[in-house]
């Protein structure tokens, strides 16, 4: 008579495998979600390197802006620096007597002059064309009214200083006296 705790070889041994193959789902469902997490934050880390990427290559070319601004911004101070002596230049010339201009000294001075508007129009920095055109406040900064029948009215009759612009920014507005209707 065997004791049921006796071990006989007619009883089935409960197999190993049977006890693993009920264990494996909650353990491959662990390994699942853990992927899917794995997965998320690599997906969430990529985004953020792209970001990053793209907030780089943005600060870089903000930079580079900014760096080419500030030169044209420095050489636009240093044009602005040049006008009052191209303007006391031009001013000296236009008292000169013909045979003052002629002489060697005077002909130093023109190609001074002309040297300066050379440099200026190297650098884009054209005049603005004033006189007799219509009054613009972009451009023209008025300083009197002249009552006049010769000219209409709101017409530049006189420059009093020249104004610049280098393209089509005003660096510096031409001061004016403006036509307007005689009493």
């Amino acid at each position: 008579m065997s004791h049921p705790h006796e071990e006989t070889g007619s009883e089935p041994e409960q197999s190993p495998t049977a006890t693993e193959e009920s264990t494996p789902e909650p353990a491959e469902a662990s390994l699942e979600s853990r992927l899917a997490e794995a997965e998320s934050k690599r997906d969430e880390y990529l985004d953020l390197l792209k970001r990053a990427r793209a907030d780089f290559t943005n600060f870089r070319r903000r930079m580079d802006e900014e760096r080419s601004q500030r030169a044209l911004d420095a050489n636009r101070d240093l044009v602005l620096r040049l006008l009052p002596i191209v303007d006391d230049l031009a001013r000296a010339l236009s008292q000169a007597q013909p045979d003052e201009l002629e002489s060697p000294w005077g002909k130093g001075v023109l190609l001074i002059e002309r040297n300066l508007r050379a440099l200026l129009a190297s650098e884009d920095v054209q005049p603005i064309e004033a006189l007799g055109t219509e009054f613009n406040p972009w451009e023209h900064e008025a300083l009197a009214h002249q009552p006049t029948a010769d000219a209409d009215e709101g017409t530049v009759v006189q420059v009093v200083r020249s104004g610049y612009r280098r393209g089509e920014r005003i660096l510096r507005p031409a001061q004016v006296i403006v036509a307007r209707r005689p009493d």
